[in-house]
């Protein structure tokens, strides 16, 4: 990182710019799992990478095994909920449509505390994320997710408002977990049926999580849909590495960039979204204005690295509403994610602008 980018980045974090976002629909309570490898009389000794773990289960095959875990934490999650809470902290004002329980459960009550204005289509989604310095396993109850319509969402919200009624006022949209919602594109066809009523101004953000679960035809409706937005509004998709593999085909993680440029325009030529690739060594966008990209924050042992992506897309957004080149849109982005895995938890403005001061 160039050290005047660290400090346009503080700088433009200082300014303390105050945005209002909706954000939907999707929430979980994630509890936060160690694995161990070893328990002895001196201590244990956490499990180190996904495939140590994936090396312990097949040895198990035809057999058995048993996987000491610990609970180091239970929290809020969902994909919007982790991005909303990354904005907030940076000085947004957030509406969150998700299901975050009735009554609300605890770990979602800081949206509020903090000022967030909070309708519940339902129970919570339940995720055990298995965190490894490489990644994490993410094993999750999506029941509550999977039974969401657009009516019910119209029903949790007051006077017989619609989504679109509370976006008109926002001025950036958040819609994230396609993946575990299985009425997702049928709710996404209704909301473009409104969004006439949106001021073109203001962005849809999307992020459809991991689509290992959803056929390539479903996918490909989706992105047809998603691009269809573009005739109201800008619109942002955000993908990580096996995202966007699923969507693009493999991607050489020793590749150049200019490949990874090539595959990211074959797919804007296609579907003329603005398209964003984050991954822990960098993110990379593609769209009108052609392609960026800006250096990432790897760190080899993060404290907490479920929610990663959520953070770079709340700070990244931030900076598209502050009006920053894309490139520093995407520093921001890195900043805030590497801040957080750092931490343990959704960082501030001002410890976000103290990592970049430390990372220049």
């Amino acid at each position: 990182m160039r050290k005047e980018d660290g400090i346009k980045l503080v700088e433009t974090l200082e300014e303390r710019r105050r945005f209002s976002i909706f954000a939907g629909f999707d929430a979980a309570v994630d509890g936060i799992y160690a694995l161990l490898a070893e328990q002895t009389e001196s201590g244990t000794v956490r499990m180190g990478t996904i495939a140590d773990f994936a090396g312990h289960v097949a040895a198990a095959a035809g057999k058995s095994t048993n996987v000491g875990r610990r609970l180091l934490e239970v929290r809020a999650g969902g994909n919007s909920v982790l991005c909303a809470g990354a904005l907030q902290r940076l000085g947004a004002s957030v509406t969150v449509v998700a299901n975050v329980g009735r009554p609300m459960h605890r770990v979602f009550r800081g949206l509020r505390s903090g000022g967030a204005e909070v309708h519940s289509t339902g129970e919570p989604n339940g995720t055990d994320a298995l965190e490894f310095s490489d990644g994490k396993i993410l094993l999750t109850d999506s029941s509550p997710l999977e039974r969401l319509t657009y009516d019910a969402i119209v029903d949790s919200l007051p006077g017989g408002q619609s989504p679109v009624d509370l976006m008109v006022a926002q001025d950036a949209v958040v819609l994230t977990n396609w993946t575990m919602m299985p009425g997702g594109t049928a709710i996404y066809r209704r909301l473009l049926g409104e969004a006439a009523a949106l001021p073109g101004s203001a962005p849809f953000f999307f992020d459809i999580s991991d689509p290992a679960r959803r056929s390539t035809r479903e996918i490909f409706e989706l992105l047809d849909l998603i691009s269809d937005f573009s005739s109201c509004c800008r619109v942002f998709l955000s993908l990580n590495r096996k995202e966007m593999e699923r969507v693009a085909g493999p991607i050489d993680s020793s590749g150049t960039v200019e490949e990874r440029k090539e595959i990211m325009g074959k797919l804007h030529r296609r579907w003329p979204l603005e398209w964003i690739l984050h991954c822990p060594d960098g993110a990379d966008s593609f769209g009108r204005d052609g392609w960026h990209r800006a250096e990432g924050f790897f760190t080899p042992q993060p404290l907490t690295s479920t929610g990663g992506g959520d953070h770079f897309n709340g700070g990244f957004l931030h900076g598209v509403l502050c009006g920053l080149p894309r490139e520093l849109a995407l520093l921001l982005g890195n900043a805030v994610s590497g801040a957080y895995v750092r931490l343990g938890h959704s960082p501030t403005g001002a410890e976000v602008g103290q990592f970049l001061l430390e990372m220049a």
